[in-house]
């Protein structure tokens, strides 16, 4: 179910958090699999909001080669969506 964490319905967020999976890759290209904290849109596009040592970051979700259109029949993490963090 997707609930609305605000009033305009920019943000949301998925009551299975595992519909909230992504794959964080550092710049020194450590992967690990983490959780969104809400999604926000923006027009036609949204980003995942996360968090990465206390801080909150905004990014387009990209695919495991860090291309814009993703692979959901991949296997897994690569199927998930991918947010390459830049510091």
């Amino acid at each position: 179910m997707t609930l609305y964490t605000n009033n305009d319905g920019s943000r949301w967020i998925d009551s299975d958090r595992r519909n909230m999976r992504f794959v964080l890759v550092l710049p020194d290209g450590t992967k690990t699999v983490r959780h969104a904290d809400y999604y926000e849109s923006f027009g036609n596009f949204a980003v995942t909001a996360y968090r990465y040592k206390g801080k909150r970051y905004k990014a387009f979700p990209k695919a495991h080669d860090d291309s814009e259109t993703r692979d959901p029949d991949g296997k897994y993490p690569d199927s998930l969506p991918h947010i390459f963090h830049k510091e």
